[in-house]
């Protein structure tokens, strides 16, 4: 059912946050990696922009629904049923790995030591996840109409409580998310080899009216979060 929900919401252009900012950001910062992993990668759509002239890519995802209609959208496509836990390739396998949109759904600390095990010395990884701003639970757009003027701001939740919740997409769509705070990704990271080398928080993505009264307020609340990293130690 998630599987289906995720083809029929983003695949192909269908939600323009993803096609239009994040997945461009992502393959213009794989450039220069010539074998990459896409752990995560559902139907394959990164594997599909990135450019099969100037790289070899293939991409594993836990979902044989996602990995079958990938190889039905491109054949040429490399995808395979694994978990980002357990990578089946040998070590060093990669120059670069990207794990885009899933580490909010995984265990994260072996799933980072993967990553690091399959990456060659001086990899690189790039990380995209929902800014952890907004997962923590409690996190809301206020509306504040008693105030003169009147405010919208973003509220903070219990940032640095570790929790799993659920985010209701309806039609009988419920998917879970781990919040963690931006600490438990940075030292988990550290711990297993990376050193991070950039930090993006790209501005929203926004299809609100240019003349809406909260456009400048939403304009300056990341959603998305990435991290770009190098693998600079031994084997994790």
């Amino acid at each position: 059912m998630h599987a289906q929900w995720w083809q029929n919401n983003f695949t192909n252009g269908k939600n323009k946050e993803y096609s239009e900012q994040l997945l461009p950001l992502i393959v213009e910062l794989m450039d220069g990696c010539e074998k990459i992993i896409d752990i995560g990668a559902g139907e394959g759509q990164i594997l599909r922009a990135l450019n099969p002239s100037r790289s070899y890519s293939i991409g594993i995802d836990i979902s044989e629904r996602q990995v079958l209609r990938g190889k039905k959208l491109a054949p040429s496509t490399l995808l395979m049923r694994a978990a980002a836990e357990e990578l089946p390739f040998n070590d060093s396998s990669f120059d670069g790995a990207i794990a885009c949109l899933v580490f909010e759904h995984v265990e994260l600390e072996m799933s980072i030591r993967e990553a690091a095990r399959v990456l060659k010395k001086s990899g690189k990884f790039v990380i995209a996840i929902n800014h952890p701003m907004i997962l923590s639970t409690g996190s809301m757009w206020v509306e504040d109409w008693v105030s003169d003027p009147p405010e919208k701001y973003w509220k903070m939740g219990a940032y640095l409580r570790e929790e799993i919740s659920e985010e209701n997409f309806g039609d009988g769509v419920s998917i879970p998310f781990t919040h963690r705070p931006l600490n438990r990704y940075v030292n988990i990271l550290s711990e297993c080899g990376f050193s991070i080398t950039r930090m993006i928080e790209p501005e929203p993505y926004s299809s609100v009216d240019k003349d809406s009264p909260w456009r400048d307020e939403m304009s300056h609340i990341p959603r998305l979060l990435l991290l770009v990293c190098e693998y600079t130690s031994g084997r994790a």
